[in-house]
């Protein structure tokens, strides 16, 4: 039996834990420059999603290259 999802092109839990990076990253550039995060989660995501699809997209062909 196959737990694929034909409407995901990866796995969710691949691209939630890149977001979560991501929004971690965003967050520490801020306080390298003392200032606080302006958005939560959620709205960093919310904001960001079509671009962080891409860049996703973009780490996932680089990792799959290397590892292949």
């Amino acid at each position: 039996m196959s737990h694929g999802h034909s409407m995901y092109p990866f796995k969710p839990s691949l691209f939630r834990a890149f977001v979560t990076n991501k929004y971690y990253e965003n967050r520490d550039e801020y306080h390298s420059i003392g200032q606080e995060q302006p958005y939560t989660f959620e709205q960093y995501y919310r904001n960001n999603i079509n671009d962080l699809r891409k860049s996703f997209k973009k780490h996932k062909k680089e990792v799959d290259k290397t590892y292949s």
